[in-house]
């Protein structure tokens, strides 16, 4: 038993098992809202239109995701099913998300991934109930991860073969309706076919890669041009944010810009934290140069006064905690105010730090700018809710992209730079904390869920 266990623990598969149990126990007693979208609204959709009625209707109406949708409303209606089939699709996003680092590295990654996938606030799923949130966001982000593994697969220089191509491409059909994940599969698959012709190899190597490629350029045009999209922004425009029209392109991704980085820094939020301190430890084992090491703490410190001395700001700084706390930014309104810059201008300097800590850490410029194209694209996945006037109701589960691929920086980052870790006796530490973190973020959930 003990030989086998050892086997069974060098694999994927025990760490898989183990989260597998978890979200088992989550979706035991997780229990929808009765006043949640999927059942008010989606639920019922079927007892008066067809399918094919429905879709027609919310496409010209009210969304473009009609892919999702066609499954949101028979799911909504089947609780037990949905639990089961949700259960499944988190167990595959962790398998997805190993499968895409390097064979070599994939014993340690599949640790990282659980516990990343452990830590993420999962209760935010359920801001518009659990059914309606997991079908456009858990699901989309699954096979969005297992359509990447064409892009992977090339690089890694392993064949696909044309059935699991046709896989992916279905994954990203469905993956692409979203729009976070639409942009996502564009980004990554477009900088590989980039890097792949660079490298000049043979077209027939990254099909998969062009597949969804494509697929994402059809989906992003499908979604700028759906009337549905159109109209559902005039009346949520009315609904939530009648000054919305007023702002211009610069307005919209300032307050996506500003709004996204208020919660990063100031929620509490456990990954972000774990993030800039992983950085911080790696910039302090590498360089003796104290600017550097500086630099690298300011993200820490910032995110411990804004979240732990909350109090003892607003007694001592009310001007400034509130300043940083309404999340102000810059529009044609305000620009006159000086106070107004100071959260974007924290901010970027905080950006700042993070991309100078991660110059000094990477061993080389590929490393570098692989890593900077990845948290560019994880805070652009939440930037982009600016161009909605919804960015403030839809809030927490807009955040799931960017808790991923943050997440998946910071263990590639662990993985590259294990020998760097253990000569400075920081591995074990690593280890037992980021254990305690995951044992904590597990109690969370499960008090989090078991109070619905």
């Amino acid at each position: 038993m003990q030989k086998f266990m050892k086997k069974i623990d060098k694999k994927i598969v025990l760490p898989l098992l183990l989260f597998a149990v978890i979200q088992l126990v989550y979706h035991v007693l997780m229990r929808e809202p009765e006043g949640s979208d999927a059942m008010w609204f989606f639920r019922n959709q079927l007892d008066t239109y067809t399918l094919k009625d429905y879709l027609v209707t919310r496409y010209n109406t009210w969304a473009s995701r009609i892919f999702i949708e066609g499954v949101l409303v028979y799911i909504s209606r089947h609780m037990l099913l949905w639990k089961i089939v949700d259960w499944v699709f988190w167990v595959v996003l962790a398998w997805a998300l190993i499968l895409l680092f390097p064979e070599d590295k994939r014993d340690k990654a599949s640790w990282m991934v659980i516990g990343i996938l452990l830590v993420y606030p999962i209760w935010d799923l359920r801001t518009a109930g659990w059914i309606a949130t997991s079908v456009n966001y858990t699901w989309t982000l699954a096979l969005g991860a297992f359509a990447l593994h064409g892009v992977a697969n090339t690089y890694y220089g392993k064949k696909t073969s044309p059935v699991v191509c046709v896989l992916y491409a279905f994954a990203a059909v469905y993956s692409a309706n979203m729009e976070q994940m639409s942009a996502v599969l564009l980004a990554v698959s477009g900088c590989s076919i980039l890097y792949f012709i660079l490298e000049k190899k043979p077209v027939k190597s990254y099909i998969a890669s062009i597949v969804i490629c494509m697929i994402s350029i059809a989906e992003f045009a499908f979604i700028l041009t759906c009337p549905g999209n159109a109209a559902r922004k005039v009346q949520e425009t009315i609904n939530w944010m009648p000054n919305y029209e007023s702002y211009s392109f610069i307005d919209k991704v300032n307050m996506g810009f500003v709004d996204t980085m208020q919660h990063l820094v100031a929620s509490g939020n456990m990954m972000y934290l774990a993030f800039v301190l992983l950085l911080s430890v790696l910039v302090f084992l590498k360089t003796k140069n104290t600017v550097f090491r500086l630099v690298s703490v300011f993200p820490v410190v910032l995110n411990v006064l804004l979240v732990f001395f909350r109090d003892t700001l607003e007694s001592y700084l009310p001007t400034f905690s509130k300043l940083m706390e309404k999340s102000a930014f810059i529009t044609g309104r305000n620009y006159q105010l000086a106070a107004n810059y100071l959260p974007t201008f924290i901010y970027f300097l905080l950006i700042g730090c993070m991309l100078i800590s991660m110059v000094v850490i990477c061993e080389s410029y590929f490393e570098l700018i692989a890593q900077t194209i990845l948290l560019a694209l994880a805070l652009a996945t939440r930037v982009i809710m600016g161009f909605t006037p919804t960015i403030y109701v839809s809030q927490e589960r807009t955040f799931l992209y960017l808790y991923v691929l943050l997440g998946i920086s910071g263990a590639w980052l662990v993985l590259q730079n294990e020998k760097v870790l253990e000569e400075g006796k920081c591995y074990h530490g690593l280890k037992v904390a980021g254990a305690c973190l995951i044992v904590f973020g597990v109690i969370l959930a499960l008090a989090e869920i078991g109070t619905v």
